[in-house]
């Protein structure tokens, strides 16, 4: 009996031995013997891998290796960037709930210019100046698509009235006996939107025209 278990012990002594030699054993860490026949190796407590930074590490040491004003330089980057992204979202936010045309704003002409390209062009040109001979009637009555530069009496028509025609076409603003071109936009183009088309306009206008205009509107109230 006693030979028995000594030969088991002894076999179980050389299958650890082999085992031992096909599992490395890392530095800083122990094998238990009991999970070595299980292909297991214990994990050291409350310690990470040599080869992983501590959280944080990675930050702290660029933060000193930058100095005080690569840090403050990278500060004024990230400022500079929350600043450029809020006003992106502020532009198109204003853009988008406008209730009035405002030439100088850039972005609001800039909206406005690439839905005149969209929208008006084809009619009253590219470049604003209408049809040739837009002073005229064509034969059936009809008038050609006037300048909206500013060169043609547009400016008689304070920003409202602008608003308006765009919107729903020139027709109701007509005579009855006269066929108005000008098509309703009611279905195509938000109010901010027709008020950035008015913005675009009117930053091609003259000064002598807005002058002009803001006296009309003025006189008509």
């Amino acid at each position: 009996m006693r030979d028995a278990e000594s030969a088991r012990r002894d076999r179980r002594a050389r299958l650890e031995r082999r085992l031992s030699g096909r599992i490395p054993k890392a530095p800083g860490r122990t094998l238990d013997p009991s999970r070595r026949l299980r292909g297991l190796v214990d994990t050291e407590e409350d310690a990470p891998p040599a080869d992983i930074p501590p959280r944080g590490a990675f930050a702290g040491s660029l933060a000193s290796r930058l100095g005080p004003k690569g840090r403050f330089l990278m500060a004024a980057v990230f400022i500079g960037v929350v600043i450029t992204v809020g006003d992106l979202f502020w532009e198109r936010y204003t853009n988008q709930t406008a209730i009035s045309a405002d030439h100088t704003n850039a972005a609001q002409v800039g909206l406005g210019h690439t839905l005149y390209d969209q929208h008006c062009a084809y009619c009253h040109g590219l470049n604003l100046a209408g049809k040739p001979d837009w002073d005229g009637d064509y034969p059936n009555g009809n008038r050609p698509a006037l300048p909206l530069d500013g060169t043609a009496p547009t400016w008689r028509l304070g920003d409202r009235d602008l608003f308006d025609v765009i919107k729903y076409g020139g027709q109701p603003f007509s005579p009855p006996t006269y066929i108005n071109d000008m098509p309703a936009f009611e279905t195509e183009l938000a109010d901010a939107d027709i008020w950035a088309v008015i913005a675009f306009m009117k930053s091609r206008w003259p000064q002598d025209a807005l002058t002009r205009q803001k006296e009309a509107t003025a006189e008509s109230q």
